[in-house]
């Protein structure tokens, strides 16, 4: 059976080695934590080193940006698929905390080129009505690693033990590497007149209105999206549910997130990406308002399930604004670096913002805090962004 365009193009090049990247990648989040207390590490060095992988994403956006500008996407692909396959290769075979150090910011570094390469590629073989369904399709993709990869990875740790799931990780990377090689399309490079970092601090000067506008939304909506991930669990405790019980309710919010996929995406191109982001901006805002209502089990069902329903509107839609952007805005790859690195920011900074809030004022607070942010950006993103 064939699948329809723009899928059926897209199959090999992005989704397939996408899915195996999402899976790889999500497995990380407990393995490499749970590796450093197998190894001796304090929970606090286990912490550290999940920190400097966040710290080679940040590092490497704007870089990322700079290098698809100047080479293309295709490279920027296979060299971020390398840099990944380094990282798990190093993991596999030392115990060595500053080796593992230097793999996790390789791992970030890596992932950083892989997820702006896709971003770009998407942007430069797909048509503009194509290009919601397209990255929707992809960050589905994206969270259904973040469904499987820590349940798979786990299991294949336990069984076989953590070198093991690390070594098959960069098996995946090299499947993954091998699949874009040889059907990624080799889209030529951007004619961009300053590929370097004074040409991107130009952009920056050029596109600041755009960049605090729709940048500010984007990263409402991805300080949401966070924070989330937080809030939930810690509710649950908060209202005495046992950790199997609030897996449960998590799972249940990432399901109905998933199924919205395809519909989020025809939703944006059908009728613009507005109608993606301004729903999930402000239905994410009401459930974190109601989060602080939870009593027990079905209310804090209730409200996750609301958050769930929010992101799956919302899927891809980050991302779906910046490719257009980026590919309206005569400076393609630093556009693009600079834009991954405000969604990247409200990433990494909604852990610091709900535990600073949290410590000083509650947990209540802190969800409100970021509702109300949200808030702030689902009127921006109304009434002043320009529908794209």
């Amino acid at each position: 059976m064939r699948l329809p365009p723009p899928y059926d193009r897209l199959l090999l090049p992005v989704y397939v080695p996408s899915l195996l990247m999402a899976v790889s990648q999500e497995a990380l989040t407990i393995l490499l934590p749970l590796y450093m207390i197998e190894i001796g590490a304090s929970p606090a060095i286990a912490a550290l080193m999940v920190g400097l992988r966040g710290v080679g994403v940040l590092l490497f956006d704007v870089p990322a940006g700079m290098l698809v500008a100047r080479f293309g996407d295709k490279p920027v692909l296979l060299g971020g698929l390398g840099l990944i396959l380094v990282g798990l290769t190093i993991l596999s075979v030392t115990t060595e905390p500053w080796q593992i150090g230097v793999a996790a910011i390789a791992l970030g570094s890596g992932h950083a080129a892989w997820m702006l390469g896709r971003q770009s590629y998407l942007a430069d073989v797909c048509a503009t009505n194509e290009l919601g369904r397209a990255i929707a399709a992809m960050a589905g993709l994206q969270r259904g690693g973040a469904l499987i990869g820590p349940v798979a990875g786990g299991a294949l740790a336990g069984l076989a033990g953590f070198p093991v799931a690390f070594t098959v990780g960069a098996a995946s990377a090299v499947v993954a590497g091998a699949t874009v090689l040889a059907f990624a399309r080799a889209v030529p490079p951007h004619a961009d007149p300053d590929a370097s970092l004074a040409g991107t601090l130009q952009v920056l000067r050029d596109q600041r209105r755009v960049l605090t506008t729709a940048g500010g939304s984007a990263l409402a909506l991805q300080l949401m999206r966070a924070s989330r991930q937080l809030l939930v669990p810690l509710f649950g405790q908060a209202v005495g549910l046992n950790v199997t019980t609030i897996g449960l309710v998590y799972s249940l919010s990432t399901v109905v997130d998933i199924a919205l996929f395809y519909p989020s995406g025809v939703l944006a191109d059908r009728y613009g990406r507005k109608w993606s982001a301004v729903p999930s901006m402000a239905l994410y805002a009401l459930g974190l308002a109601l989060l602080p209502l939870a009593a027990g089990f079905y209310s804090l069902l209730a409200a996750a399930v609301l958050l769930g329903f929010a992101n799956g509107v919302g899927t891809g839609v980050v991302m779906i604004i910046g490719a257009y952007l980026a590919r309206t805005s005569g400076r393609y790859g630093q556009l693009l670096g600079l834009w991954r690195l405000i969604g990247e920011v409200g990433i990494s900074g909604a852990p610091l913002l709900v535990g600073t809030i949290v410590e000083g004022a509650g947990l209540a607070t802190a969800s409100l805090t970021v509702a109300g942010l949200g808030v702030v950006g689902a009127l921006v993103m109304a009434f002043v962004v320009v529908e794209t």
